[in-house]
This record gives C-alpha cells, sequence and structure tokens, in this order.
C-alpha cells in the first residue's frame, strides 16, 4: 500500500511539472534563440543549443512561478497540481540548471552572451506577482525576454552583438509589445474582474487596439529607418509588409481581438522568415 501510494504521489508531481510546460509561450523564446544563432552565419550547434536550453528553463521557472502566485496567493486558479514545497523544489532546480547553462556560455562564447541570457530567469522569477501588477510591465517583459534571446542567441555564435542584431532584437520587442496588448484583449473581462491592470483594463478595450497599432507601426518605421540607414539590407524592409498588412485588415475588416490575435502570430512568422533571407540571402534557392 505505501509503495502505491508513492508511485500514485510520484506520477501525480510528475504530471503536475509537465502541467507548467507551455508551449506557446516556451517555443518562441527557443526558436527566437535559434534565430539569433542562426543570423551569425555558420552556427556552432553546442553553443546554440546550451543557449536555447537556458531560455526554456527561464520560461519554465516563470511558469512555475505564476502557477504558485495565481493558485497560492492569489486564488486566480482554481487548482495547481503540485504542492507549494514541489514547486519551489522545481523553481530551484531550473535556476540552478540555467545558472550552469550561462556558466557555460560563457566559458564557450564569453561573457556577452552570458551578459544578455542572465536577466532571463530573473524576468521570469519577477513576473508574478511583481511585473504582471503594472501595465507597462506586464505588457514589456515577455517581448523583452525574446529580444535579449535574440540577442544572446546571435551572441553565442559571436562573442558579441552587432548593429544589425541590435536593431532586429529592437524591432521584434516593439512588435511584440503590439502583439502582447491584444493578447491581454482576450482576457479583458477576466482581468477586470481579478482586478489586473493590464493596458486594456487601463485605457479600455477601444484605445488598447489603438495602442497595439501604434506598436506596430512603430516597429515597421523602425525597421525601415534601420534599412535605409544601411544597419540592415535595403530588402529588410520588405518584412514589415506582413504586421503592417495584418494590423490594415484588423482596421479595415473590424477584427475582434480573437480573430486579430491568430492573424498577428501568424504574419509575425512570415515577417521572422522573410527578414531572416534578407539577411542571409545566401540561403536562398
Amino acid at each position: 500500500m505505501h509503495e502505491r501510494s508513492r508511485r500514485t504521489q510520484l506520477r501525480r508531481t510528475t504530471r503536475g511539472l509537465a502541467a507548467h510546460v507551455q508551449p506557446v509561450f516556451l517555443l518562441p523564446g527557443i526558436a527566437m534563440s535559434l534565430f539569433g544563432a542562426s543570423l551569425a552565419g555558420d552556427t556552432a550547434v553546442t553553443t546554440a543549443v546550451v543557449h536555447a536550453l537556458a531560455i526554456g528553463l527561464a520560461v519554465y521557472v516563470a511558469h512555475l512561478k505564476d502557477g504558485y502566485v495565481d493558485h497560492y496567493v492569489r486564488g486566480e486558479d482554481a487548482d495547481n497540481p503540485l504542492a507549494p514545497t514541489e514547486i519551489q523544489v522545481a523553481i530551484f532546480a531550473a535556476s540552478t540548471a540555467f545558472v550552469c547553462c550561462v556558466a557555460s556560455l560563457w566559458a564557450a562564447a564569453g561573457p556577452v552572451p552570458a551578459a544578455l541570457t542572465a536577466p532571463l530567469v530573473v524576468l521570469g522569477l519577477l513576473h508574478a506577482p511583481h511585473l504582471d501588477i503594472a501595465p507597462a510591465t506586464g505588457t514589456l517583459d515577455y517581448p523583452l525576454g525574446i529580444a535579449l534571446a535574440t540577442a544572446g542567441g546571435y551572441a553565442t555564435q559571436t562573442g558579441s552583438v552587432s548593429a544589425s542584431i541590435v536593431a532586429i532584437a529592437t524591432v521584434f520587442l516593439v512588435l511584440l509589445t503590439g502583439i502582447n496588448v491584444l493578447l491581454d484583449l482576450l482576457d479583458y473581462d477576466h482581468d477586470r474582474r481579478v482586478p489586473k491592470r493590464t493596458i486594456p483594463v487601463i485605457v479600455g478595450p477601444d484605445a488598447a487596439r489603438s495602442v497595439a497599432w501604434v506598436f506596430v507601426v512603430a516597429a515597421v518605421a523602425l525597421l525601415a529607418c534601420s534599412s535605409v540607414v544601411g544597419v540592415l539590407p535595403p530588402r529588410a524592409a520588405l518584412a514589415g509588409i506582413f504586421p503592417l498588412g495584418a494590423a490594415v485588415a484588423c482596421v479595415v475588416g473590424g477584427f475582434t481581438a480573437d480573430r486579430a490575435v491568430p492573424l498577428f502570430i501568424g504574419s509575425t512568422y512570415l515577417f521572422a522568415a522573410t527578414l531572416f533571407l534578407a539577411v542571409r540571402p545566401e540561403l536562398l534557392p
């Protein structure tokens, strides 16, 4: 009976740990790490994989902490499959593995990729209940993480950052901030009831859409300026067609948030692919 109880407990804990793996947030961070590494040219696979693992661990820490706060502190979630002690142990283990990855990056590629990667676990630990309670930080923290992941992935291959990767990371930061505002529109009723101070809750849904479009247009303008001044190749500006076209379609079509978000996510993948080929044209057939 005791052995059966232990097996049941082990299965519950395993399921609980797996439940905090959220691919919708985890995979984009890993993908942008590899995206940045690939932009550098010849890729050292080992350092690229270690950096991608570090990104995944940082996001996982954020999910564990968020799950703990939402259930055990705020009471927003009805249940959490893990006990508080189990969550704390999991956070410690994932954070320790993250630190090992950062140390490995420092040894293999120098201090720059380590410095760009280290803040990510801090963002994960602070997201709840600190960063997510203010409109600005709650909207910016994930896009900032993606920007750091992109620049850090590049730095794992070069040991430094270039003007082009800084421009690309900044464009993604601004673009994803706009998309994050749209994502918060999906949770508007819940966030207002909790209450949670997202941009849609503060300024209202209609004004929040305008805020999102401003960020999208700003990202496209930044991309165009970077292309004009030579930081990025002139053809890179063509990638802006996708997010700008998505914004126009949403405004003209009067799309609700549940239609606008998938459109923007799809357009962002096309944006990233086009931008990548603009910077690495030698990969074109």
